[in-house]
C-alpha cells in the first residue's frame, strides 16, 4: 500500500505522511482484513485462500520478468553475497522459522479434511510446504538478482509499482493475499483465548463469537499500527513463538507422552525426537536473539 501512496505523483500530501498512511491501513483492515477474521470455519476462506495462492504465484512470475528485465542485464546480480557468516546468518534463523509456521492451524485444518486422516494430513503439509519452499525461493533468489546489495530487508520495498503495470497488479492481489492470511492467523488467536475462557468456537453464539474476534482484531491492528518494522514481528513470531510450538513442543510432548524409550519407539524416532529438541532450543535462543541484536542495530 505504501509503494502506490509514495510513488503515484497524485498522492495527497497527507497520504504520504506516517498519520495518513495509518488511515488508509485502518480503512482497509476494517473492509478487507476484518470480515475475514469473523468466519468459524477454514473451509470458510477457501476460495479467498485460493484466490491469494494463485497471485503469490503470480506475483513471484513478475519478479523473475522485472529481474530478467532490470537486474540481470544491469549486472546487480554480481553484488550478490551467497553466504553469510556471523550474526548477519543468526538474524535470518526466526525468519525461515516463520515462513514455514504452518502447524498452528493444523487441528482446524485436520478436523475440516475430507475424510481426515494422518496420511492425507501428511501429503496435505508436504504438497503445501514444498509449494511454498519453491515460491520462497524463486522469490528470493530473482528479487536478490534483481537489485544486489540494495535488498537490505525486504525486497518489495524497492519496486514501483505505478511505473511498473505488471508490478502493480501484483501489489494489488498482494493485499488480498495479506487480508486472506491475516484471517487465517486470527484463527489460532481466537482458539487460544477460547481455551482460555472456557468456551467452544463450534457451540459458541455467532454473536459473541463476533465480539470477541473483532477485539481481537483491533488489538492486532494497534499493535501493526505502532510497531516500526515488520521483521520484528517475523521475528519475534518466528523465533519464539514458532520455535516452540513448531519444534520444541511437539518433541517433548512426544518425549513425556509415555512409555517413549529407544526399544519401544525405535532408534529412528528415539534419536530424532532428541534431535528435534535440542534444534528447538537452538532456534529459539539464537532466532530471537538474532531479533534483538538486529533491532539494537537498527535503532
Amino acid at each position: 500500500m505504501t509503494a502506490f501512496l509514495d510513488d503515484a505523483a497524485s498522492t495527497p500530501a497527507y497520504l504520504k505522511t506516517t498519520s495518513g498512511q495509518r488511515l488508509i491501513t485502518g480503512i482497509i483492515w476494517l473492509c478487507t482484513m476484518l470480515p475475514l477474521c469473523i468466519p468459524k470455519e477454514v473451509n470458510s476462506l477457501r476460495y479467498f485462500s485460493t484466490a491469494a495462492v494463485s497471485i503469490i504465484v503470480y506475483f513471484v512470475i513478475t519478479m523473475i520478468i522485472h529481474s530478467c528485465q532490470n537486474g540481470i542485464k544491469t549486472g546487480a546480480y554480481k553484488e550478490m553475497v551467497m553466504f553469510q557468516t556471523g550474526n548477519t546468518a543468526v538474524c535470518g534463523i526466526a525468519i525461515f522459522i516463520f515462513a514455514f509456521g504452518c502447524q498452528l492451524n493444523v487441528f482446524e485444518v485436520f478436523g475440516e479434511l475430507y475424510k481426515p486422516t494422518m496420511r492425507r494430513l501428511t501429503i496435505t503439509s508436504f504438497v503445501a510446504s514444498g509449494g511454498c519452499f519453491v515460491l520462497y525461493v524463486l522469490a528470493g533468489l530473482f528479487g536478490y538478482m534483481d537489485f544486489g546489495s540494495a535488498v537490505t530487508g525486504s525486497a518489495l520495498k524497492l519496486y514501483n509499482p505505478v511505473k511498473s503495470p505488471m508490478m502493480g497488479v501484483g501489489y494489488a492481489g498482494l493485499m488480498l493475499k495479506l487480508s486472506v492470511g491475516y484471517g487465517l492467523h486470527s484463527i489460532p488467536v481466537r482458539e487460544c483465548a477460547y481455551h482460555v475462557l472456557g468456551l467452544e468456537c463450534r457451540t459458541l453464539a455467532y454473536w459473541k463469537h463476533a465480539l470477541i474476534v473483532t477485539f481481537l482484531a483491533l488489538c492486532s491492528l494497534i499493535l501493526g499500527l505502532f510497531i516500526p518494522r515488520v521483521n520484528i514481528v517475523f521475528g519475534i513470531s518466528g523465533g519464539l513463538c514458532g520455535g516452540f510450538i513448531a519444534i520444541l513442543f511437539p518433541g517433548l510432548m512426544y518425549m513425556y507422552s509415555g512409555n517413549f524409550t529407544r526399544k519401544s519407539v525405535g532408534s529412528f524416532d528415539y534419536f530424532a525426537t532428541y534431535l528435534l529438541v535440542i534444534v528447538g532450543a537452538i532456534c529459539i535462543v539464537w532466532g530471537t536473539g538474532g531479533t534483538v541484536y538486529s533491532e539494537v542495530l537498527n535503532w
